[in-house]
């Protein structure tokens, strides 16, 4: 299995970013606009759809949303991997906070379609909430 992990550090407090990580069913909106253009809720929110700006559509079924240790975790559907399950972490600082990134994915060399995708992901995060934390 392949692994990747990316770590990016956000001037926000770990409190907005959780805050923001933890709306599973506002993704498109609070954490990554423009990358993914919809987030639908489905099993009481146990399954969020998520439609990516690149039209892929993927059905990831939330396994974890931790308050206590501000990590999320889900496993994807529908893309071009034979497994695909990730997690998103926050841990606090005196400048704002880090969000860590993690996927594991088979086929192996899938992380080499991933990594580039996380990094967008998490300079998006980032750009967007730093962008809302200023207004």
């Amino acid at each position: 299995m392949g692994t990747v992990s990316k770590t990016i550090r956000i001037a926000a407090s770990a409190q907005t970013a959780w805050d923001a990580i933890a709306d599973v069913g506002e993704l498109h909106v609070r954490v990554a606009p423009v990358m993914v253009t919809d987030t639908i809720l489905e099993d009481s929110g146990a399954v969020r759809i998520v439609t990516f700006s690149n039209g892929v559509v993927l059905r990831e079924q939330i396994i974890s949303n931790d308050p206590a240790t501000m990590r999320l975790s889900w496993t994807a559907s529908g893309g071009p991997w034979a497994h695909h399950n990730a997690s998103l972490v926050v841990v606090g600082h005196d400048a704002g906070c880090d969000v860590t990134w993690t996927a594991d994915v088979l086929p192996h060399d899938a992380v080499a379609v991933i990594a580039p995708f996380i990094d967008a992901g998490l300079a998006t995060f980032k750009a967007h909430l730093e962008a809302s934390a200023h207004a």
